[in-house]
């Protein structure tokens, strides 16, 4: 309590003063913001009435109705065609059909079969919905070429017309973003598509606490999705893969039993970064049948219109996504996946966000975009596509910010800012918590690999300095919970199951820390007479800033 005293009095202070770091301090919108309006517009979409908000359900319609309104009353501007916030994404949903879909691993002849959902899964598959092979397996170690860090697994492989075989991960010698990156499966999938690979069977190491296998048989139970561009082919559909499966991890070393090698040596050699590939001397037989459905999912998107005639068609946009997982396979006898935390935070805080550019008596300098958008559990795909698909003509996006689950189980003294040492975003974030009082930690857990898994991704795959923010683990004296374990702990036990709901602890001024910390670092992003570089050198700045 006394810290928070003391954060209060800080910011009452510095908020007095007319100028700070060059740009004055938008005391009037820092009181506006309002811990009960995030708690209430949470508590209404995580309710049990919204089934979970899965893209394409009548929960999904209901919050987005709920949200649009929220717009409305907020006075933002339309931003598809100046009448409406709605932007339509098309969407394909896949289903693996179970029952008709088989896994056969042939070592010197002798078939075994695989038993779906014990021993494997697989992805739909977005462009034939009736798709078999048969074809050798490579490891390929974790499946990275990354010859700017000095790694390949690929150098001593040819991997054409053969079925890869990948560690989910990447090597832990990596930076933390850089790290993320390579995890990403989008990235590794296209790494060995271009090297002529048919297939690709992915597992995790024993350590990897990402997601238990119960976990991820549940979800698949409920489908993907992929948005369909204009010739209604699925982006990042991988049409040349004609499986990928997920392997449980319990059962990797049927994979290796006729290579000479270990699951153990394995697991040693990636923990050691050492590239790694040969042939598994096994055939996989797979087939693979999968259910379609046109699902018509949409983003909302409004305008707060920048002050300054030559700025105003540049934007920072913020992003929060309204989906998650519907009805699906029950956990402690509750079937509705609610997403309290996950993102129906993230929308509350956005909206609140939105509350205080309106109080401000004055708009940036730059326009402001207010994004809510669709299936970011299953790949990112509302904000990819606003973000290859602008719905504002001659709009320049300079900067992103993305919330999602933004962790406030307890007050707020520290936050991680993913993306700010990336580019000049990092002054901004560094006015931001001199005025809160906050400090500034690394990564907590870069296995985690959480810079590639939120909205923020798809906006730096364009170019666009973006940031997501994160609560750190410090703590007031009086908190006896080590919040390193605790926070950590509940990505193992609740994260992505129905009981994320409003049945936990949450801490709502915490909450309007959120607001604050990212209400800031947009403002005077808008407010600078320059917008947003990559640092020199950078490694995303280099990959994508072009």
């Amino acid at each position: 309590m006394k810290k928070s005293l003391l954060t209060g009095i800080s910011l009452l202070f510095l908020c007095s003063q007319t100028l700070l770091f060059g740009q004055s301090v938008p005391k009037k919108a820092l009181q506006a913001i309002n811990p009960d309006a995030i708690k209430a517009t949470m508590t209404y979409l995580s309710d049990d009435l919204l089934e979970g908000r899965q893209p394409g359900t009548r929960g999904f319609a209901l919050a987005s109705k709920y949200t649009e309104t929220q717009f409305m009353a907020l006075g933002l501007k339309p931003a598809i065609n100046g009448n409406s916030y709605l932007q339509k994404v098309p969407l394909r949903k896949g289903v693996v059909r179970e029952k008709e879909s088989t896994l056969s691993l042939f070592v010197n002849g002798k078939e075994e079969v695989l038993d779906y959902n014990k021993h494997f899964i697989f992805s739909p598959n977005f462009i034939n919905e009736n798709s078999e092979i048969e074809a050798p397996l490579v490891f390929v170690g974790f499946g990275v070429h990354a010859p700017e860090l000095n790694y390949d697994d690929y150098q001593n492989i040819d991997v054409k017309g053969k079925i890869v075989v990948m560690l989910n991960a990447a090597p832990e010698s990596f930076g933390s973003n850089e790290r993320a990156y390579f995890t990403n499966n989008t990235v590794k999938f296209n790494e060995a598509i271009k090297r002529g690979a048919i297939g690709a069977i992915t597992f995790s190491v024993p350590t990897d606490k990402r997601s238990t296998w119960d976990a991820t048989v549940r979800r698949s139970k409920q489908g993907s999705f992929k948005w369909l561009d204009e010739n209604n082919i699925a982006k990042d559909g991988f049409p040349e893969l004609k499986g990928i499966v997920i392997l449980n991890n319990e059962y990797a070393e049927k994979l290796f039993s006729n290579s000479g090698k270990k699951a153990e040596e394995i697991y040693a050699n990636a923990k050691a970064n050492k590239a790694q590939s040969f042939p598994l001397n096994i055939i996989a037989k797979l087939k693979v049948k999968t259910a379609y459905q046109f699902v018509q999912g949409s983003n909302l998107v409004g305008v707060i219109e920048g002050s300054d005639p030559k700025l105003k068609d540049e934007y920072v946009v913020y992003a929060a996504h309204l989906d998650h997982f519907g009805i699906g396979a029950a956990v402690k006898n509750d079937s509705i996946y609610n997403g309290a935390h996950d993102n129906a935070s993230g929308v509350s805080i956005l909206l609140e966000i939105a509350h205080a550019y309106r109080a401000l008596p004055k708009a940036p300098k730059r326009s402001i975009i207010i994004a809510v958008v669709t299936g970011e559990e299953y790949g990112l795909l509302g904000s990819d596509y606003f973000a290859n698909n602008l719905p504002i003509k001659d709009a320049k996006m300079v900067a992103n910010l993305a919330i999602d689950m933004p962790f406030f189980f307890h007050p707020i003294l520290d936050i991680v800012p993913y993306g700010a040492q990336h580019s000049s975003l990092s002054k901004q974030v560094a006015q931001a918590t001199k005025i809160l009082n906050l400090k500034v930690s690394p990564d907590p857990f870069p296995e985690q690999v959480v810079f590639v898994r939120s909205d923020h991704f798809s906006f730096i795959k364009k170019g666009i300095p973006a940031l997501f923010i994160k609560s750190g683990f410090m703590t007031v004296p009086e908190d006896s919970v080590d919040r390193s374990k605790s926070d950590v702990a509940w990505r193992s036990t609740i994260y992505h199951t129905p009981q994320d709901d409003m049945n936990q602890p949450f801490d709502f001024q915490a909450a309007a820390t959120h607001v604050k910390v990212n209400f800031l670092i947009g403002y005077f992003t808008a407010n600078e007479n320059t917008a947003p570089t990559w640092n020199k050198g950078d490694f995303f700045g280099g990959k994508f800033g072009k």
